[in-house]
């Protein structure tokens, strides 16, 4: 597919923005420790007396058609180099019984990144029901057939085994594609995430780009890794590739210390694009006062109009508690780093 390339072109060119030297992000000079993501996202006076009292904040933001977009924000007790090291070891960081397997792959992804990776009965069966074009996990029809071959032993655990190896190889050559030539397959549905969230536009365009015309394009200084998930936050296991993007600032003038920023490369089913982004705002007024905000933006196939409230009220009944979970995670993992061996 086209890249839509001239929608960057016309992101970069009708927005003025004043950038301090050396820093990726517009400069804010705002004393507000959340101004950074004014005027798209304002937090109401009640949102801000939560996070002081270390409550996680849970938002559900305005999206329409497949999208669905929300905030989630906490306080956090430690600094950037905590939060970077977490995300850095994104296994340990997400691990969870939302997501049983997960691992990082090398910079050349190799199918021993793939190992603890298994497909569920009901993964399986898809692949069994599955034809070439019509196939409910988001197949090629070349490697449906390619899965089929593989199925070819009568004996059930052998052919489970053989399913779940090419299974693999088909999930590490979707990595290598991407890591080669960018998200063309998702393009379409990625490019108007991007274009529905114009915190980032206006403030961090150069990230947009990155994104959007990845590997073209280039973000100096930044730090990027794809990792794979099994996730189990619906009704059937979702098998994910996502590209992480790291970016260190020096918090001043009201920009982020850390923003990470990452997008779907493949999702074995229900979503089809996904542009999220953590931020590492520090209080102006306090500078050992910092807070994460997660604002999550994904294209989801199967909502609709008369689904949405149902899908939303999931999303932010489940949200709270993962979110307080990675923060202790990350809160631990850093004070653990501080204190004598």
């Amino acid at each position: 597919m086209t890249r839509l390339s001239i929608v960057i072109i016309i992101l970069l060119t009708s927005i003025a923005l004043i950038v301090r030297p050396g820093s990726p992000f517009a400069a804010e000079r705002q004393r507000d420790p959340f101004h950074f993501l004014q005027p798209t996202i304002q937090l109401t006076e009640e949102e801000r007396r939560r996070l002081e009292e270390r409550e996680v904040v849970v938002r559900i933001l305005p999206a329409g058609g497949h999208e669905l977009a929300f905030l989630t924000a906490a306080a956090l007790e430690v600094g950037p180099d905590a939060l970077v090291a977490s995300v850095r070891d994104m296994p340990g960081l997400k691990r969870s019984s939302y997501v049983p397997q997960i691992g990082r792959f090398s910079s050349q992804p190799r199918v021993e990144d793939l190992r603890e990776l298994t497909l569920d009965v009901a993964d399986l069966d898809e692949i069994r029901r599955c034809r070439p074009g019509r196939c409910g996990l988001k197949l090629d029809p070349e490697e449906v057939v390619r899965l089929h071959k593989a199925s070819g032993s009568n004996e059930a655990a052998a052919s489970k085994s053989a399913i779940e190896d090419e299974f693999r190889r088909i999930v590490v050559e979707r990595a290598r594609r991407y890591l080669a030539r960018g998200g063309d397959d998702a393009q379409p549905e990625f490019g108007m995430l991007l274009q529905h969230s114009p915190y980032a536009q206006l403030k961090m365009p150069d990230l947009v780009a990155y994104l959007a015309r990845y590997p073209e394009a280039r973000l100096p200084d930044c730090e990027s890794f794809l990792y794979w998930s099994k996730e189990t936050y619906a009704w059937k296991p979702m098998i994910t590739v996502t590209h992480v993007t790291i970016l260190r600032g020096s918090g001043n003038e009201g920009t982020p210390e850390v923003v990470v920023a990452s997008r779907d490369v493949f999702a074995s089913r229900y979503t089809s694009g996904s542009f999220i982004v953590a931020l590492l705002l520090r209080n102006p007024e306090n500078a050992a006062q910092r807070y994460l905000v997660y604002i999550n933006r994904t294209w989801v196939d199967a909502v609709r109009a008369l689904w949405r409230p149902f899908v939303e009220y999931r999303v932010k009944s489940q949200a709270k508690k993962i979110f307080a979970g990675t923060r202790e995670r990350i809160e631990r993992n850093g004070l653990a780093s501080i204190l004598p061996k």
